[in-house]
């Protein structure tokens, strides 16, 4: 018996600092919560006018929450979504090489995690996205404009095809045939369908989360 209730005694003890993890890996789990929503509205309220936001959340080295939640996706497609905002087409607010350099990280932050990310509709907005940006770019070239324009609806019907839901997707998809069939570009007629979407054509870069 005296075994035994040692035994219970030292059982005891050990749950106690058990309990106190579990007490503060919920804490830190609700303020991970917490401070993603408060990025993302700061984020919809100026998105071009926001710095450094998703990137502090966690309380506890480690970051047991974040990966107990499963986060790293939805931060780094906010992320990127953030760093888009700043050079998205018909928006952008800063000018010369600074614009270059970012449209450079962007179009290949776009096309890394459209390659990576499992997620539908978080995947089908990021191509809609990269399309947007290369459909951007004037060439005098017509075969390389040409060429632009083939890779972009390209984009836009895997966006299309990943979320079928993306309007934003079917109305730029729908604006680029309408543009390969002015220049007379084969294969590529409009599909006959009406579409809605954001008046822009390029989506709200705040959406999707």
């Amino acid at each position: 018996m005296r075994w035994r209730s040692r035994a219970l005694r030292l059982a005891a003890l050990a749950a106690v600092p058990l309990a106190l993890a579990l007490a503060v890996l919920g804490l830190d789990v609700l303020h991970v919560q917490r401070a993603l929503e408060g990025d993302d509205i700061r984020f919809e309220a100026a998105p071009r006018r926001q710095a450094a936001l998703w990137s502090s959340l966690d309380v506890v080295p480690g970051r047991p929450a974040a990966r107990l939640l499963g986060v790293d996706d939805d931060l780094a497609y906010r992320r990127t979504l953030a760093t888009f905002a700043r050079v998205e087409p018909g928006k952008v607010e800063i000018y010369g090489p600074e614009l270059e350099n970012l449209r450079g990280k962007v179009q290949l932050e776009l096309t890394q995690r459209s390659a990576e990310d499992t997620n539908p509709v978080r995947r089908a907005q990021l191509l809609n996205f990269l399309a947007a940006m290369s459909l951007e770019r004037f060439s005098a070239d017509p075969v390389e404009s040409n060429a632009t324009l083939r890779k972009a609806i390209h984009t836009l019907r895997s966006a299309v095809e990943t979320d079928p839901g993306n309007a934003d997707a079917k109305l730029n998809l729908e604006l680029a045939l309408r543009n390969a069939k002015a220049a007379d570009l084969p294969g590529t007629d409009p599909t006959g369908g009406s579409a809605e979407g954001t008046i822009s054509g390029q989506g709200r870069s705040g959406s999707g989360y």
